[in-house]
């Protein structure tokens, strides 16, 4: 059996820390993980990624705050032993404002007292280090759920389908294999067809805050989709708008 990568981190406290197992996580899901520990934020952020969510990870209470208002955020997950401040004081002030937003209390204090503190400042959830990585992922798409967020139908355009619920595509019955990334770009434009989706709106969907859009990535991952969508030798589904972005759209252009 080969090592995790929470092994290969910290032997001692993160040994059940485990990547790759779990389905593509079929619902656009943006994660603010709050963690100091740069090793395990920058672990969790790689195993939640690989499962097509966009994380953006951060180390201390301010960054935090100031993280908060710039991503509609779909869940946080929230160390309590920070630089800067506790946890709890961020959870709370959350929950005074009225946000309900998703938070999982991802921590090393484990006695009843720490877990009952955390759930009573509001946390949703409450989960021990070390932890086993499909128990994360499994409780945070538990907290969405709960949180109102539902699996998305069937999306169609002309003979193209998308199932989220499968993570399948298939155009004209033949299927199409996409990577996580490409499946989440097609998601995107599916969701908006007929519409502009310009490369920012890719980006705040797509990507997490730690892509600078320095390079012409955007433009590289819908090419690829488009060459997917007409190997099947139907008319052009996915069009470029010049200096703007692209539409799906079953109508030519």
């Amino acid at each position: 059996m080969k090592a995790t990568a929470g092994q290969a981190l910290h032997p001692g406290l993160y040994g059940c820390l485990a990547f790759g197992a779990g389905p593509y996580n079929p619902i656009p899901v943006r994660v603010l993980l709050v963690e100091d520990d740069r090793a395990l934020s920058r672990a969790v952020r790689d195993g939640l990624t690989a499962q097509g969510m966009a994380v953006d990870p951060v180390g201390s209470v301010r960054d935090a705050r100031a993280m908060l208002p710039t991503n509609p955020y779909d869940c946080i997950v929230l160390d309590l032993g920070l630089p800067d401040e506790d946890g709890l004081g961020l959870l709370r002030e959350l929950r005074e404002r009225g946000d309900e937003i998703p938070v999982l209390v991802l921590t090393a204090r484990g006695t009843v007292e720490d877990r009952v503190g955390g759930l009573n400042a509001g946390a949703d959830d409450y989960l021990l280090k070390p932890f086993a990585f499909p128990e994360l992922t499994a409780r945070i798409r538990a907290l969405i759920r709960r949180g109102g967020s539902a699996v998305p139908t069937v999306l169609q355009v002309a003979d193209l389908e998308l199932d989220p619920g499968r993570f399948r595509v298939t155009r004209a019955g033949v299927a199409i294999s996409l990577t996580a990334k490409e499946f989440a770009i097609l998601e995107c434009l599916m969701t908006h067809a007929g519409q502009l989706v310009t490369r920012t709106m890719l980006l705040d969907q797509c990507w997490d805050a730690s892509y600078e859009g320095l390079s012409n990535l955007v433009d590289v991952h819908v090419g690829r989709v488009r060459r997917k969508l007409e190997v099947t030798g139907g008319p052009p589904l996915l069009h470029t708008v010049r200096g703007a972005g692209f539409v799906l759209d079953a109508r030519p252009r």
